[in-house]
């Protein structure tokens, strides 16, 4: 269960950036940038267990010590309780602001991602040509009534049917790039003509390549916040115990496929592939399943992905409100009017960025994801841990030092 969990926090629709993003920065940039980006995460996350596996034998001994004659509940921990544990409030806050705003841009993407599908559906299936703007508000009158749900478990449902629709988006595309990539055009065999194809592709270009960095960053967001959430569900201590490295393996596992579906997607559709690679298929019934499948799935992730975030602004705004007026609010009415509009100015912002999809993942990778994924892991290791030696202090602020670095570049020269 807890390698299903890493695989569905970590595949999503990023990856169907990727071939664009492959395309728009050459595959000699693209590659060591993303095997640089795996690495850092790897040893980020390898800190934000240890510092996790430390305080949670920390607050279970001192359980055990207040209540020795009974079985108290194990202490449950989250990355912005780490955070408060070594970094005080500050820590906390700017962990749980840049959760969410994380996973407002994602969703964000998703408002995005969804309308320019169903553009080229509708395009095909009834010969219109409508503009984005109209799906945006078709989406809402979907999104805002489910972003009051507060029982994230009436979501199973749609979730479940999500993940079924995205592996078969997943499989179709590869099987699309594939058959493509193995055509026999001047009597090559398949391994020539995909050989003959990957030395064609651009090595550099020197006109889009910054743009990766937040891409690859973007590739990890969404099982960073699960990291430690993941290690909590796992009961069993020999389980536990074999958790890092599974985790491991599991990340490197889903950054080759990556690689490989990137690339190959690249070299079947051009350098002209569109950001949203489903936008690039050839058109035909399958290819429509594929866009409407895709964004059938986007619809029904939103309300989940949306859902940590709405809670942590909601609960936030409500606490201002009631602080401001003295007396405490209806807190459900006000929790809903804050969902609708924080929804309504997503979808605002997704109308002025519809053509900048590949910019706004740029942003929030290196914005948002680097400080998440890169650069509190290793400070919340450094101050929890004081028996750390000098060289793996060292190392850890190397870490965060490079994630510091890939914050300034990726922000800057998007912006």
């Amino acid at each position: 269960s807890a390698v299903l969990g890493i695989i569905k926090g970590m595949v999503g629709p990023a990856i169907l950036y990727l071939p664009h993003a492959f395309a728009n920065a050459g595959w000699a940039v693209a590659i060591p940038i993303l095997i640089l980006s795996t690495v850092l995460f790897l040893s980020s996350s390898a800190c934000l267990l240890d510092a996790w596996k430390l305080e949670s034998t920390k607050s279970n001994s001192n359980s055990n010590m207040l209540l020795p004659n009974k079985n108290p509940k194990r202490t449950i921990l989250s990355y912005p309780e780490l955070a408060h544990r070594a970094l005080g409030n500050t820590g906390e806050i700017f962990v749980k602001i840049g959760i969410a705003l994380m996973q407002s841009g994602v969703v964000l993407t998703y408002l995005i991602f969804v309308p320019q599908n169903l553009k080229v559906v509708t395009n095909i299936v009834f010969g219109y040509d409508l503009d984005p703007s109209y799906f945006i508000i078709i989406m809402l009158i979907y999104e805002i009534p489910m972003s009051w749900v507060r029982d994230i478990r009436k979501l199973t449902v749609t979730n479940l049917l999500a993940n079924a629709l995205i592996l078969y988006g997943l499989i179709t595309c590869l099987g699309f790039a594939f058959s493509d990539a193995i055509k026999n055009v001047d009597g090559r065999g398949p391994t020539e003509e995909i050989m003959f194809r990957f030395k064609n592709l651009d090595t550099f270009n020197s006109s889009g390549w910054f743009l990766f960095i937040g891409t690859s960053v973007l590739l990890f967001e969404g099982t960073i916040t699960l990291l430690v959430p993941l290690q909590e569900a796992v009961y069993r201590e020999e389980d536990r115990k074999k958790f890092p490295i599974v985790y491991q393996k599991v990340i490197m596992c889903i950054i080759c496929f990556y690689s490989v579906f990137g690339i190959f997607c690249w070299m079947s559709f051009g350098d002209g592939v569109s950001i949203v690679m489903t936008t690039s298929l050839p058109r035909g019934k399958i290819a429509t399943t594929v866009q409407l499948a895709y964004s059938i799935a986007v619809i029904f992730t939103f309300p989940l992905q949306n859902f940590p975030s709405l809670e942590i602004a909601t609960r936030s705004i409500a606490t201002a409100m009631d602080s401001t007026c003295g007396k405490p609010t209806k807190h459900l009415q006000n929790r809903n009017f804050i969902a609708s509009a924080i929804v309504c100015v997503l979808a605002l912002v997704a109308v002025v960025t519809m053509d900048s999809l590949d910019k706004v993942v740029s942003l929030m990778g290196g914005m948002l994801g680097c400080p998440l994924a890169f650069i509190f892991p290793p400070l919340i290791h450094n101050n929890l841990d004081p028996n750390l030696s000098v060289g793996r202090r060292r190392y850890n602020w190397a870490i965060a030092g490079l994630g510091v670095c890939a914050m300034m570049v990726a922000t800057v020269t998007t912006i």
